[in-house]
């Protein structure tokens, strides 16, 4: 038997030289208490990042850091201290070589594309480490891998005619999946249901992936100078909307002792997604971000799956 089999995800991090045993370490940045938790989903987002880069560089695929961790990663030199996980961007045309390499990511970590996984029908990919959890709680009937995360959003071409009723049209099938994905649950709360009154004849998943894949995809072939990250509208489409230039010419940069890559004029990046993006907000907010997620970095998401399930 492997000894890396009986550690913890934490454990065979230490031992394979990812991370020294003092990153666990507690302490208080920015008034903020970092607890040793915290360090722990840090680590497996860390470590899957490194396995991420490696992929990306062995197959020559462009990747960079996006949203709040390339926010942590400049104005923090590392996680924003009230975050948990990594997000990056990859242009449309390497997101999609990228589902050639699925298998190239052994046990713990898997590759997960809309469709490719038991009902999993987000509007983007993710990385996932298996012996780990990361459970979104209204999807916690689904059979899909739900190991905590690093979250892999396309940069699609931005076309401006028909902007707002293209982000009306995803918007709609991303709460049409979102139903899809409750579908299961025995015992919906008030939001759950609210989402499913919405659609009260569920589609097939992969008919709504399809649908949805096609809308991210529509402007594929068409000129542009400009990408747009919408297959998550969490901002307003304009904070989304970036000049291919910026996310083409990138550089490499520490983080953690490792290194990855993000863009050259990241301060243009991070203005047009956040304005005054070194402002660190009210010590009231923050807090953590992803408040409806189960997340627990020592024990796989299939043993927290059964026991919710009770």
């Amino acid at each position: 038997m492997d000894e890396t089999s009986a550690m913890t995800e934490c454990e065979r991090i230490v031992a394979q030289g990812i991370l020294p045993q003092s990153f666990f370490d507690e302490e208080r940045i920015c008034d903020f208490l970092v607890t040793k938790e915290r360090k722990k989903l840090w680590a497996v987002g860390i470590d899957m990042l490194v396995r991420f880069d490696q992929v990306c560089r062995q197959h020559d695929l462009q990747y960079s850091l996006a949203f709040g961790s390339l926010l942590g990663c400049v104005r923090h030199h590392g996680f924003i201290p009230w975050d948990d996980d990594i997000d990056v961007f990859m242009p449309r045309k390497d997101y999609e070589r990228l589902k050639k390499y699925r298998k190239t990511f052994k046990d713990p970590y898997y590759l997960q594309f809309p469709g490719c996984d038991n009902g999993y029908s987000f509007s983007f990919a993710k990385l996932r480490n298996s012996n780990t959890t990361g459970i979104s709680y209204a999807f916690r009937y689904e059979s899909f891998n739900q190991g905590f995360f690093i979250d892999i959003f396309p940069l699609d071409n931005y076309c401006p005619q028909n902007i707002d009723a293209d982000i009306k049209t995803i918007k709609h099938l991303v709460a049409e999946s979102s139903a899809f994905m409750r579908r299961s649950c025995p015992r919906p709360d008030e939001n759950d249901l609210k989402k499913l009154e919405q659609f009260p004849v569920v589609r097939n998943g992969n008919e709504i992936v399809k649908e949805l894949d096609q809308a991210l995809r529509k402007y594929e072939f068409y000129k542009s100078d400009c990408y747009i990250a919408w297959s998550i509208l969490t901002y307003d489409f304009k904070r989304l909307v970036f000049k291919k230039e910026l996310f083409d010419d990138l550089i490499e940069t520490a983080f953690y002792g490792h290194t990855v890559f993000i863009p050259r004029r990241y301060k243009e990046a991070l203005t047009i997604t956040y304005g005054d993006y070194m402002e660190l907000p009210p010590v009231s907010e923050r807090g953590a971000w992803h408040s409806k997620e189960i997340f627990n970095p020592d024990v796989p998401y299939k043993e927290s799956l059964s026991k919710m399930r009770l």
